[in-house]
């Protein structure tokens, strides 16, 4: 793909429509799985107060890590939550925006960005579930538990993040960091003890589908073979 064409992609017939759609149909997708997973949640007990599994998992594998690794738990986190990553997502998409004229990756960052932060603040209010109180709850860790809002800025803001760098520069170690951060950011929040495993899974899957909802809305839709012009981009269309 020719970068003239790809810092274009919003001038073409129908591109519009296909990524509007896209984020459209995918927030309210994602916010819908969010809320049908809670309500199946919340049928099968006491779900408020965490079910009888998710008790018995937290108290069997709590435990105190040595001081280096306590600290990581803590301090690891606040790179996948919605605090930390709005400025940053604010302040690169400004600089692609302005410095790179790249309004393109500038408005999937921010589009992935506000998802994330809204997604995770709807479904915090609609269910408002009380944070587990077995022990001390430790770490950032404000508002209702469900769902796991890192959970949903790591899988969706930073995974978005590797993604484009993968695309845009070749570099794959991104992902890897992405992966791990994600690994131990979600494993905190039970060790922290500020989530229930329903949280955590609630949030993974609401931030999957809106990673994936956002990644094919900002792809250039499909052109038919008759539309194509000669390299491969889309022949211009008569005006009427």
């Amino acid at each position: 793909m020719a970068v003239g064409s790809r810092r274009q992609w919003f001038r073409r017939r129908g591109d519009l429509a296909w990524t509007v759609s896209w984020i459209v149909g995918g927030y309210f997708g994602a916010l819908l799985v969010g809320i049908l997973f809670a309500q199946l949640m919340r049928s099968t007990g006491n779900w408020d107060q965490g079910l009888a599994w998710e008790r018995a998992l937290l108290i069997r594998t709590h435990v105190r890590f040595p001081e280096p690794f306590d600290t990581l738990m803590l301090v690891l986190p606040w790179l996948g939550t919605n605090i930390t990553l709005l400025p940053l997502v604010a302040a690169v998409s400004l600089w692609l925006l302005v410095r790179r004229k790249r309004p393109d990756l500038a408005a999937h960052l921010v589009t992935v960005q506000l998802g994330s932060l809204t997604l995770n603040a709807l479904l915090k209010d609609i269910f408002d579930r009380p944070r587990p109180e077995l022990f001390e709850q430790r770490g950032q860790h404000a508002w209702a538990a469900f769902p796991s809002g890192h959970a949903i800025a790591s899988i969706s803001v930073l995974l978005t993040v590797a993604i484009l760098l993968r695309r845009e520069r070749g570099w794959s170690w991104p992902m890897r960091a992405a992966v791990v951060l994600l690994i131990i950011s979600l494993y905190s929040r039970l060790y922290l003890g500020v989530h229930w495993p329903t949280d955590i899974v609630g949030g993974v899957l609401v931030g999957l589908l809106w990673l994936a909802a956002t990644y094919t809305a900002f792809r250039r839709p499909p052109v038919p073979e008759r539309a194509m012009g000669a390299g491969g981009e889309p022949a211009p269309v008569a005006e009427s």
